[in-house]
């Protein structure tokens, strides 16, 4: 929406500076470890341990309302219901879609 975020605290290790951040965080995100484990958090997010007893063996689950096509919305009739599954959908966030198997 074009407004500005400020009064973001940085952790320590970024002494104080926006761009060290950044750039530590850059630094972490190309490094070999990363590439050599990228898959595994391909696994968490997208595939086969996104649900299901490997998401358990992860610990990698989260609530019922978070996860695709785990709640019809169009079937609750009660409004007070259906908007706190919204309100709770909204403010905690979707899984992404599980694109492998």
């Amino acid at each position: 929406n074009g407004k500005a975020v400020n009064h973001v605290h940085l952790p320590p290790w970024a002494n104080g500076s926006a761009h060290e951040f950044v750039r530590i965080q850059r630094e972490a995100l190309e490094s070999e470890y990363v590439s050599e484990h990228l898959h595994e958090w391909v696994d968490l997010i997208f595939g086969y341990k996104q649900r299901g007893s490997e998401a358990e063996k992860a610990h990698n689950v989260f609530y019922h309302l978070t996860y695709e096509g785990s709640v019809d919305l169009d079937s609750i009739v009660d409004p007070v219901q259906r908007h706190a599954i919204e309100t709770q959908i909204a403010h905690f966030g979707q899984t992404p879609s599980q694109l492998l198997t």
